[in-house]
């Protein structure tokens, strides 16, 4: 914090004497010289807050958490390709960093995988006990997730994590038929922010716009009424993402 005071300070007096000399020689510059100040101030303000945030969370007993689990976290983010604070973002939605967080679906962990999936899991990676240790549920979640990103790999890199958070909690026959409706409208459908409003056009009530997207006249993988909680899903970790880029 002193630091960033005797750097505020230096800075803000720097601009302090170039607006006097600007003004000496030219009094139009005023007001742009006003305009850095403010700048300027708004960064520091934006950076001190940024320092509370991160404070407040690692005193926190969700942040000693994160930092508990951060080097599985890292090691198996890195294997497949992700930032480790997405991941960290993604626990935080789905469990709290809770070891015992248990779903009324039946999901269970800090990654909040389905008995099925781990089954499923368990096989692929030869490891047992993806349910009861925090670690192993750590490391399957994320695998997982690698499956969901490699079904979009038309999509550019934030569209297509964000396609594959909205599968992993929703299914990804959720947002292929999601998908569909998207290219029904001729919209780009490996664009998050097309393919999201489409989640909600899955229930029997938009039967008439069924009709005209598939031969069966409903969705390919059902009807779908949880769209709200996907939405918001991919929106909470996108945004807790990107806190906590600045501040771990």
């Amino acid at each position: 914090m002193i630091r960033l005071f005797l750097w505020t300070s230096a800075l803000l007096l720097f601009v302090g004497l170039s607006a006097c000399r600007n003004r000496a020689d030219n009094p139009s510059s005023l007001a742009a010289d006003d305009s850095l100040r403010t700048l300027i101030r708004q960064r520091i303000e934006q950076k001190m807050e940024l320092d509370r945030m991160r404070l407040k969370l690692l005193e926190s007993g969700l942040g000693r958490e994160i930092l508990k689990y951060k080097p599985i976290i890292k090691k198996y983010s890195k294997r497949y390709g992700f930032d480790w604070r997405l991941i960290a973002a993604q626990i935080v939605q789905e469990s709290g960093f809770r070891i015992k967080a248990r779903s009324h679906k039946g999901a269970s962990g800090l990654m909040q995988l389905m008995p099925q999936t781990a089954r499923e899991i368990s096989r692929e990676l030869d490891i047992q006990y993806i349910m009861r240790n925090p670690r192993e549920n750590i490391t399957a979640g994320i695998y997982h997730l690698h499956k969901q990103y490699r079904l979009f790999p038309n999509a550019d890199r934030n569209n297509r994590v964000k396609l594959a958070l909205a599968s992993y909690n929703a299914g990804a026959g959720r947002v292929f038929d999601a998908q569909d409706i998207a290219r029904y409208y001729k919209r780009p459908p490996n664009v998050w922010e097309n393919v999201r409003p489409y989640l909600a056009m899955l229930k029997k009530t938009d039967w008439q716009l069924h009709l005209q997207v598939w031969p069966s006249g409903k969705p390919r993988f059902g009807y779908f009424y949880g769209y709200n909680e996907t939405i918001n899903y991919v929106e909470n970790i996108w945004s807790m993402y990107q806190t906590y880029r600045h501040i771990f």
